[in-house]
């Protein structure tokens, strides 16, 4: 195994708990979702902060592992300490992760959940400029003018790129491979090899416990911020509004949202489709990488090269 030292050095803790493991992404392939459900087993502590970053960003790392420790502090003895960063996996853009983790974690567990490599840049591009880089602001940029100026959400989605910046320093048995399709379809069976993978027992859970909408409820609920906040801006209405029964703001919101003024927001807010042009081209650019990935993972992939 190869030995790796970081440009930045942290020296290590006199004391505290460091993670037992990982979530080293994607980006927007349901490490939230895994995150919370996890964090759900009597035997895991996730981190306080869920991506808090530390091996990718030097802001973060200079810090230092006091910082980073203190975010497993609240953890018993008995249970294992997990965190969830994905910028772990954002080489080219954030290349220190993976040598820095080998340095300070390695003996860690490596979690890594893949997407649709297409249907994922999609949604990266779509937090980027609604959560990131242009929060509170209309959409400036389409996903191709977007990729045009900032190639990290195609890179994220360039998934052996990413797992080979840490098999120089990992061996096959630290990693667990994972698919959102399997989280999506198969939530009970996948937290089940989850576990396994980690050395716990399994915990009874029911499908119904294991479903999320929150990319919808996170898009509905800024649009409709958006919709309201200049009539919640006149004076006395946001004190009205706030002792209004929630049926009644839900009736008011509806007639505004549908309203020529509701859709034009809409439109405003709303990143506009991929153009299937795009699609086509990025097919062919990515087919050979998930050919790849297929047989580094000994599963079948053709479904991602439409």
């Amino acid at each position: 195994m190869i030995q790796a030292t970081a440009q930045r050095q942290s020296p290590l803790p006199q004391a505290g708990r460091l993670p037992d493991f990982l979530i080293i992404g994607a980006a927007k392939s349901g490490t939230t979702t895994l995150y919370a459900y996890l964090g759900r087993h009597p035997r895991i502590f996730m981190s306080t902060i869920k991506e808090p970053e530390f091996f990718a960003l030097d802001s973060v790392y200079d810090r230092g592992l006091d910082w980073y420790t203190s975010l497993f502090k609240d953890a018993a003895m008995d249970q294992l300490c997990g965190e969830a960063s994905t910028a772990y996996t954002r080489w080219p853009q954030l290349p220190e992760a993976a040598p820095r983790i080998a340095r300070v974690l390695p003996n860690a567990r490596l979690i890594y959940v893949m997407r649709h490599p297409i249907e994922r840049a999609y949604s990266h591009y779509v937090h980027r400029v609604t959560r990131e880089l242009y929060p509170h602001q209309p959409i400036r940029w389409t996903f191709e003018e977007h990729v045009r100026r900032d190639p990290m959400c195609l890179d994220g989605s360039r998934y052996l790129e990413q797992i080979e910046r840490y098999t120089p320093f990992f061996p096959r048995e630290s990693f667990l491979f994972l698919l959102m399709e399997d989280l999506n379809k198969k939530p009970v069976e996948t937290l089940r090899r989850v576990w396994q993978f980690l050395g716990i027992d399994e915990i009874t859970v029911e499908d119904t416990d294991l479903k999320s909408n929150e990319s919808r409820e996170i898009r509905e609920g800024r649009i409709r911020r958006y919709t309201t906040s200049p009539v919640r801006a006149i004076p006395g209405v946001g004190r009205l509004t706030a002792v209004l029964p929630r049926s009644w703001k839900n009736r008011l919101y509806t007639v505004l949202h549908r309203s020529p003024y509701g859709r034009w927001v809409e439109r405003r807010h709303t990143p506009p489709p991929m153009l299937p042009q795009t699609r086509a081209k990025l097919v062919e650019q990515l087919r050979t990488p998930n050919d790849r990935l297929a047989d580094f993972l000994g599963r079948d992939l053709s479904h991602w090269n439409r």
